[in-house]
């Protein structure tokens, strides 16, 4: 059975396992950064979520988060999840916030996202197995001779067709600056010029996210686990007339056997309508593709 290591601190010879590292720093500008540079080394950086000094903090963590090669809520001297009193002591009281209801459906969206993402996610980490290109990275890894790509460290791409810019700071705006091409915000679908840089606004519930024109992005209906028999139903966002093909990584998600080239490549093409292609030696089906929705 496959397994996944959480690696606070270890020496030259954890390098070949397959680990997320995370450590005790808790400075969220710097979490950014880490996710993005870390990318440089090929390597998996995981953020964590626990106490917050407010709500505006708490979900902006928990936007980064979700963003993350994993999402880690590490609360364990907490009492209570965080999401309900984001004071240590208070939490530890059992004084709830007056929000907490409010703050915990908040949560459950964000997670959702997440849990929609995992086909996406999947392809990402195959192709890091295969190839070595780092799920999460810095822009300039995709774009080596934008200048403007080389400087930033606060933003990062998942995969080549996803785009995170975080805000760390105070308030609902920051700058984020595009590469090449037209990129959609995710929540509202307005699309934007590349090569320039864009004041924009994400509320506290929604994911920082930019996604790159010609992108087939399979959604997942969110389920609360993942099991050896969960079978993802795929809402297809298709970003513009003229789409890339996206192929996802398809086998039964706990052993070896893709090593014995026991997988599918399941392959999500548009040419005015929908189409799935599977390819490949694995005998079951994960990926349903329930709709197609074309944004332009």
């Amino acid at each position: 059975m496959r397994t996944c290591l959480d690696v606070r601190a270890s020496g030259a010879l954890a390098s070949p396992y397959p680990v997320s590292i995370y450590s005790d720093t808790y400075d969220l500008e710097d979490y950014v950064r880490m996710v993005c540079n870390a990318g440089l080394t090929g390597l998996l950086w995981s953020p964590e979520v626990r106490e917050s000094a407010d709500e505006e903090d708490f979900f902006r963590r928990v936007q980064v988060a979700v963003l993350s090669a994993q999402t880690l809520f590490n609360g364990w001297y907490l009492r209570n999840p965080a999401w309900l009193q984001f004071d240590k002591q208070l939490n530890n009281e059992d004084k709830f916030l007056p929000t907490a209801t409010k703050n915990e459906d908040v949560v459950r969206q964000l997670l959702n996202f997440r849990m929609s993402l995992v086909p996406y996610l999947y392809a990402q980490f195959a192709r890091y197995r295969t190839d070595g290109t780092p799920p999460f990275k810095p822009l300039v890894l995709n774009y080596p001779k934008d200048k403007a790509a080389a400087a930033i460290d606060n933003q990062f791409l998942i995969g080549d067709d996803l785009l995170a810019c975080p805000i760390v700071g105070k308030g609902n705006e920051r700058t984020v600056y595009l590469p090449e091409g037209n990129w959609y915000n995710f929540n509202t679908n307005e699309k934007l010029e590349g090569g320039r840089s864009h004041n924009v606004r994400f509320a506290l519930h929604e994911v920082p996210l930019f996604v790159r024109e010609g992108t087939i992005l399979p959604l997942a209906e969110p389920t609360d686990c993942i099991t050896p028999q969960t079978t993802f139903v795929l809402n297809c966002r298709v970003y513009g007339k003229q789409a890339r093909n996206t192929s996802l990584f398809e086998d039964d998600g706990i052993s070896y056997g893709f090593e014995s080239g026991i997988y599918n490549k399941v392959l999500l093409s548009w040419n005015g309508r929908g189409s799935i292609k599977r390819t490949g030696k694995f005998k079951g089906v994960r990926y349903k593709v329930k709709n197609w929705t074309l944004i332009e």
